[in-house]
């Protein structure tokens, strides 16, 4: 057995005096990110130095004593953010597979905040965190037991101005199969058929949730685009599609996990193919002043092979499956 460390995901209901306090949460977060970036920033364009993580970290220690509302927020959320901020800029450098460059977080981007077990508790089935006065209770709508205790908790507010909360736990998993089913197969994504697998029987359709939902969507952005811009009409409008579209994601990460939760119970050694479906997206061509998308781009998005190659590996780790990736080449041979 070995321990991997796994998300628990769960819903809040805040109220309006609890949003406020955690709006002031997420733009003491903000505001420690661009600080310290502009800062690396800065160091890097005119000194060609980088500025080290020990470095910002005692940078906000000052910024804490010279500003008073920034110390009256918690440390440990603005913490994490400068943590995550340098895991960002390593993640920039790493040769072997390079992230874009971490950018400034505007007003309104950065909605979320990571306490580790210092500043959170769960206490009468309510989550206890810190914030800027004090500390706060969370109703939390537990759909399913935690694991394990979790190590940290991340509280966040989507688009459609739902408040989650993110539990990290970890849990043991097997090395190898409990109950071997003797079997084998690749795996081939596609349109039609979303998984080709080499029995028939097991073979998984596309569902098209996106397809489905595309009058509904184009119906919701016209309504939003005839409101006035920075009106609350607008942004109400904009909220009811950001919802339609939360919707749709929802629906097809369910079909992902069901998907791949058959696959793996009936196969202990998957082949996936090694898709570069960035590089498929992007084929454009021009079309008078612009470039327009051609091919199957939305369909390849409606699909989300990549995030269901994700979900697979993430069902074969919890169950002892093995996933080896294979060249396109040799599985379009094989399959």
């Amino acid at each position: 057995m070995r321990q991997i460390e796994v998300r628990y995901r769960y819903r809040l209901r805040v109220s309006n005096t609890q949003a406020n306090q955690l709006k002031e949460v997420f733009d003491s977060c903000r505001f420690v990110w661009n600080r310290a970036l502009g800062d690396w920033t800065d160091a890097w364009k005119h000194e060609q130095r980088s500025v080290q993580y020990g470095e910002a970290d005692r940078a906000l220690t000052l910024r804490r004593k010279e500003l008073d509302w920034l110390r009256g927020q918690p440390s440990v959320p603005e913490q994490q953010a400068l943590r995550d901020l340098y895991r960002s800029i390593a993640a920039f450098f790493d040769k072997k597979n390079p992230t874009r460059r971490p950018t400034f977080k505007k007003k309104g981007t950065l909605q979320s905040a990571r306490w580790t077990k210092n500043g959170f508790a769960i206490k009468n089935d309510r989550l206890h965190i810190a914030v800027g006065g004090g500390r706060t209770a969370l109703r939390v709508v537990w759909s399913r037991e935690l694991a394990s205790v979790p190590a940290s908790v991340t509280v966040y507010r989507d688009r459609c101005g739902h408040y989650w909360a993110s539990f990290v736990c970890r849990i043991e998993v097997p090395e190898v199969r409990v109950r071997s089913t003797g079997s084998s197969t690749g795996l081939d994504v596609g349109l039609t058929t979303f998984a080709t697998v080499e029995d028939a029987e097991h073979d998984v359709q596309n569902p098209r949730y996106l397809r489905h939902a595309q009058r509904a969507l184009a119906r919701s952005q016209r309504n939003m685009s005839r409101k006035k811009k920075g009106s609350k009409n607008r942004a109400r409008a904009k909220t009811r599609l950001a919802r339609q579209h939360a919707k749709v994601a929802s629906q097809r990460l369910d079909f992902q996990h069901k998907a791949a939760h058959g696959l793996v119970a009936n196969y202990d050694q998957i082949g996936v193919e090694d898709l570069r479906v960035k590089n498929m997206m992007a084929r454009s061509k021009r079309v008078g002043h612009r470039r327009a998308k051609t091919g199957l781009s939305r369909a390849i998005s409606d699909a989300g092979w990549s995030q269901f190659v994700r979900v697979l590996e993430h069902q074969a780790t919890k169950a002892g499956v093995e996933i080896v990736e294979v060249p396109r080449c040799v599985l379009h041979a094989t399959v």
